[in-house]
């Protein structure tokens, strides 16, 4: 069975040159230079990001605060803080 793949293609004309400038220095082939890094950042997968919470757990996390009001006893001018002078304080 034959698999067809494509080329990769970085738009990035810095990265780009990075990758060759380091494949030149190691004495390697992009593609070697490329592949080595990939094995790498898969044998430490603590280096890679953590991945974003979707929407349902951020609403979970919301919903299991307690959403009563702490100060309820204090006047609006209070609660952003502003003095009997009217200005905040």
């Amino acid at each position: 069975m034959y698999t067809m793949s494509m080329a990769l293609h970085i738009t990035n004309p810095e990265v780009e040159n990075e990758i060759r400038s380091l494949a030149r220095e190691r004495g390697q082939s992009i593609t070697e230079l490329v592949g080595a890094a990939v094995r790498v950042l898969r044998a430490q997968p603590e280096a890679l990001p953590e991945p974003k919470p979707t929407v349902a757990e951020l609403k979970e996390l919301i919903h299991s605060f307690a959403l009563t009001a702490v100060n309820y006893d204090l006047t609006e001018d209070e609660i952003l803080g502003y003095g009997p002078n009217g200005y905040c304080e």
